[in-house]
């Protein structure tokens, strides 16, 4: 059930996310536990590990997952803009 659909990310949330690999089974997991669509999972992902748009001014939302991973400590994939 998608419970928070459209709603800001709560503090530590990107880092939960960014912290489990990225399978099929974590993203379920991950869906579910923060009441999200698996979807939503998938482009925190997407714009934490690709290049690219994932969306129309999703500038705010780079922003917070990109510093997200930094504070994990992720080394790999996109670092900024």
């Amino acid at each position: 059930m998608i419970t928070r659909k459209n709603k800001v990310y709560s503090d530590g949330e990107l880092e939960v996310i960014l912290s489990v690999v990225p399978t099929v089974s974590n993203i379920e997991f991950l869906s579910k536990l923060l009441g999200r669509s698996s979807r939503s999972i998938e482009v925190v992902y997407q714009i934490a590990f690709q290049s690219g748009p994932f969306g129309k001014n999703n500038d705010i939302q780079v922003e917070k997952i990109l510093k997200a991973k930094k504070r994990v400590g992720i080394a790999i994939g996109r670092q900024g803009e």
